[in-house]
Order: structure tokens, then C-alpha cells, then sequence
């Protein structure tokens, strides 16, 4: 279409279209974009490739061809070189997303971050196109670096953090203009995204102030990094606590677990408003990265590689086990909930421990077998997640269940889920629940209505309903709790 509007024109005839990314070629005579365009890609594990498509003659050409996504292709300003994130497919639970360059048409082509051990979540171009910036998570921090064209990294800004509002996942978006003035979503545990931009390298000024007139007016919590020794196998582990207002370390508090999904995800000190309310509702707020989080590079995550749920689960409670040696937490008052992989794992929890006075599973998977076949990714998740398919391994499907563990579970538990997850489908928390209330343990389901996959990040309401049934929940089974 031309910019200045008119009649749009279908650039591809085939029933195999550009699904993916795409950009302008530097000449602007043609359009490079990535795609699965296997006839049988939809049933196959997810292997796109680019393609560059002549405005001339409609005609396209492939540019690279490997076991792997090949995604977001971005020429140099000088058209000498084509930039594009991918991986060579290992069929591993886990692959880092490398930065890639090639020659204009993909020849040749080498990883330039390779040796960063890092994701590289987005990228781009600097003005003299002779280097790159990119965005990636490290050790729960999100960071922009300039790459340069070989291979050599400069971190020019850090402490980045998303726009989400409800749980404190890494992440954040960056833009960088032709003279390196960089652009960044900045913010803290207890400020939430802002924008602030500055020289690449130098010091950032804040230029918005969304939340001026309310922040103010509320009592935050600041968080506290806390490192612990996995009682599995010795490694350190990373999480964060979040403490209510006006702690007083001589006294006892009840303490909250809050576990991340994904699995392949990470926490961060970021903003949370769901672990804000948590802690001003009197709660000490754990939240950790496990073995399988990601930011910490390709073998930590990987240690969960077909053993998901599995040694996670230690560390989990070595981090429960590492608060309470600090004097001032409650043992009769523990309580546990996660979402999606947390969901889970709280789950896998309570039916190897009843230490918890309550939980809440929140939209998790239960049955591995039911949730490979009906979930929106089957194609996915049994080539990766396990090493075999439901039919040939049953056994080992049911023995990473929560559900075969569910007549071991005493504590009361809140099931919870969104009525139009295609994720986490509602028939794996309404599976729980059926169990649960057959065995006489007290539960709960709550649906969501017409909630997706992200409850929280859905609508603020959304998130002060999923938080208020959690917390009622829990003060329900406070062994501790005053009551009005």
C-alpha cells in the first residue's frame, strides 16, 4: 500500500504465507521475512525459515535453510549484511535464541553471540551499522549491550523492566536512534514502567511519570536478593523477598511462596502488583528462579530437561528452608501458589509434603498426557518435553503428573483457572479439582470467565479477583489468622 494510503496489494499468492516477521530489504526493492512454509509445518516442531520476497515479480527466493527458527531478519543500514535470531534445533527443552549474521542473500552465516550464553530477546541496528544492540535477561536483570561485528559486548544500560503489571517476570523493550540516543522501559520493584532514555553507555533520565499522583499514596515493598544453597546438589540459586509493611524481624510472619511458569521463564525485581498485594495483606513474599529458569544460561535451565517437575522441587524448598532459618517466619504458616509451570509445581508440592497450611493452583498442568494432546502447541511439547510421545511412554507421562500423586495431598487447595485458556486448558485444573473433592480434601475451583492463559495481564479486575480468592483462601486455613 502506498504510505500515503490507497489500494492494498496482496504480496503472496500461496496458502504457505509469511507468518512470521519481516522488513524491508536496504534498497527497498524487495521484503524479507521468516515463515514456515512446509506443506506439513503445522503437525512438524516449529522450524521456520527467511525468504526474500522481489517486489518486481512477486517472486520468492529462500535465504536459509537448517533444523531450526530462523526469525526477525533486519538488514544493515548498508545493505552488506543480514541480522536475524535463531538456533540450531538440539530437540533440548531449552535453546538460547542467537544473534546471526550473514551475507545479504544468507550466506555464510555465524553466530555473534554464542559465547554470551544468553537469549537475545530483540535487536537492532545502530545508525553507522557497525554494531548491534540487543536486549537480553541475565541473572534475573534485563540489560542492553552494543554487539559489535565480532562478537565483542558492551552493556550500555541495565535494571530494564516490562510493561506486564501482575507477576514479576524479566523483560523490557528498548529503541535506539540513529546517533545512539537509547530509549528503555525502566523501573524498579516498587516503581512500574517508565521510559526513560540517555546516550548508549551513559546515565538514563526518566521522561515519563504515569503513576505521579498514586504512588505516593501507597506503602510499597522493597525487595531483598537472597541467595541459597540447592539442597539437591549444592548449586546457588537466586530469589527475592518482598517483606510487609513495617517489619519487624522480632516477630513471626506467615510465609507466601510464589512460583514463576514456563517453565523456561524468570523472575526478576520487577514491579508486581499481585506480590505487592500479597505482602501489604501481611505476608513475607518468596519468590525464586529454580533450576529451569532462564537468564542464568543454556545448562542451568536444561537441568530439568525430561525431569520437569523434578529436582526444582528441592530447591524450592531449600529456599522455604533458608527464610525460615532467619528467625522470623512462622512453620505452621506456610502457604504455596504459581501459575501455568507454577501451577504445577505447587501441585507436585503438596502431594510430596504437607508443610503448607494452604495453596493455590493456578492454571496449571496436571496430566501430562491430556495436556500434550489438548493443549494449542502438541506438535511442541512432546518432541521437547519429553522423548517420547503419550502412546509409546504412558508411564513416564503419568510419573511427571501431579495427579499421580494427588492421593498423598491433605492440604486445602484453590483451584483456579481462565475460562479460555487453549494453554493450560480448564480441563486440567477441573481434573484436579474432581480429585481433590473425591478424596474429601477441601478445595475450590474458580474460573476465570473469558480469561486467556494471562489472567492477570488481562484486565486489572481480573487480577484483583484472582488475587482476592488467593487470599481469602489462605486466611481461611491461617492457623494463625485473627479473623474479624
Amino acid at each position: 500500500m502506498p504510505a500515503e494510503g490507497g489500494a492494498v496489494q496482496q504480496l503472496t499468492q500461496d496458502a504457505l504465507g509469511a507468518s512470521g516477521d519481516f522488513a524491508w530489504a536496504t534498497d527497498g526493492e524487495s521484503l524479507i521475512f521468516s515463515a514456515d512454509r512446509r506443506p506439513d509445518g503445522e503437525g512438524q516442531a516449529p522450524d521456520s525459515e527467511l525468504f526474500r520476497l522481489s517486489l518486481d515479480d512477486g517472486s520468492t527466493t529462500q535465504l536459509t535453510d537448517r533444523a531450526g527458527p530462523d526469525s526477525r531478519p533486519r538488514p544493515s543500514p548498508d545493505g552488506r549484511w543480514l541480522a536475524y535470531l535463531g538456533f540450531d534445533d538440539r530437540r533440548m527443552g531449552y535453546h538460547n535464541t542467537e544473534l546471526y549474521l550473514a551475507g545479504p542473500d544468507g550466506g555464510a552465516p555465524r553466530s555473534l553471540s554464542a559465547t554470551l550464553d544468553r537469549s537475545i530477546d530483540a535487536f537492532q541496528w545502530s545508525g553507522d551499522g557497525q554494531s548491534l544492540y540487543i536486549l537480553y535477561d541475565d541473572q534475573g536483570g534485563t540489560d542492553v549491550a552494543r554487539l559489535s561485528l565480532n562478537g565483542e559486548i558492551e552493556i550500555v544500560a541495565t535494571s530494564l523492566i516490562g510493561p506486564t503489571f501482575g507477576r514479576a517476570y524479566t523483560g523490557g523493550s528498548f529503541s535506539v536512534s540513529g546517533n545512539d540516543v537509547l530509549a528503555i522501559t525502566a523501573g524498579s520493584v516498587t516503581q512500574p514502567a517508565e521510559i526513560a532514555t540517555g546516550q548508549a553507555g551513559g546515565a538514563m533520565t526518566q521522561v515519563t511519570n504515569l503513576n505521579a499522583d498514586l504512588l505516593p499514596r501507597l506503602a510499597l515493598s522493597p525487595a531483598e536478593e537472597i541467595h541459597w544453597t540447592s539442597p539437591h546438589d549444592g548449586r546457588d540459586v537466586q530469589g527475592w523477598v518482598l517483606y510487609p509493611p513495617d517489619f519487624d524481624p522480632s516477630q513471626d510472619y506467615p510465609l507466601l511462596l510464589e512460583i514463576h511458569g514456563g517453565p523456561f521463564s524468570a523472575y526478576g525485581p520487577s514491579f508486581s502488583a499481585e506480590f505487592q498485594l500479597y505482602a501489604a495483606a501481611g505476608y513475607v513474599v518468596l519468590y525464586t528462579n529454580p533450576r529451569g529458569s532462564t537468564s542464568y544460561g543454556y545448562e542451568f535451565a536444561n537441568l530439568i530437561h525430561h525431569d520437569y517437575p523434578g529436582n526444582d522441587y528441592d530447591d524450592l524448598m531449600g529456599a522455604v528452608d533458608h527464610m525460615i532459618a532467619r528467625g522470623f517466619i512462622d512453620e505452621d504458616r506456610l502457604f504455596v501458589t504459581g501459575g501455568s509451570g507454577g501451577g504445577g509445581l505447587t501441585a507436585w508440592i503438596i502431594g510430596n509434603t504437607d508443610r503448607f497450611a494452604a495453596a493455590a493452583v493456578v492454571k496449571p498442568v496436571i496430566n501430562w498426557a491430556s495436556f500434550v494432546l489438548y493443549s494449542d502447541l502438541p506438535q511442541f511439547f512432546y518432541r521437547y518435553w519429553f522423548a517420547s510421545a503419550p502412546w509409546e511412554d504412558p508411564q513416564e507421562y503419568w510419573r511427571r503428573s501431579p495427579l499421580s500423586l494427588v492421593g498423598d495431598v491433605s492440604t486445602p487447595t484453590l483451584m483456579m483457572v481462565g475460562g479460555a485458556d487453549v494453554r493450560t486448558p480448564r480441563a486440567e485444573t477441573e481434573q484436579y479439582y474432581s480429585a481433590l473433592h473425591l478424596r474429601g480434601v477441601p478445595t475450590r475451583l474458580v474460573v476465570i470467565p473469558d480469561s486467556f492463559h494471562s489472567i492477570s495481564n488481562s484486565r486489572p479486575s481480573r487480577l484483583l479477583s484472582k488475587v482476592g480468592e488467593i487470599l481469602r483462601w489462605f486466611e481461611m486455613y491461617d492457623p494463625g489468622a485473627t479473623g474479624d
